[in-house]
């Protein structure tokens, strides 16, 4: 099944919430903080076309906190 790996920088201090937000709200599977250029490490299993890819990408990019979003797709 596709899935996606998103890769999230952002503000110090808001990455425990935003992972809360991605696991409880945006039915993320798992979730990272981690350090290096991204702050936040979501991956999603869900069948997605691009188009919800990007517009997934443009919902995290209105979180507030949130200061950059980059997405992977992948398969297992």
């Amino acid at each position: 099944m596709p899935f996606a790996i998103y890769l999230i920088k952002v503000r110090p201090g808001r990455e425990k919430e935003i992972k809360e937000t991605l696991l409880n709200e945006m039915n993320f599977d798992e979730v990272y903080v981690v350090t290096g250029s991204f702050d936040i490490i979501g991956k999603v299993h869900i069948p997605l076309t691009r188009r919800a890819l990007i517009g997934l990408k443009e919902e995290l990019e209105k979180l507030e906190g949130v200061i950059e979003v980059k997405y992977l797709e992948a398969r297992d």
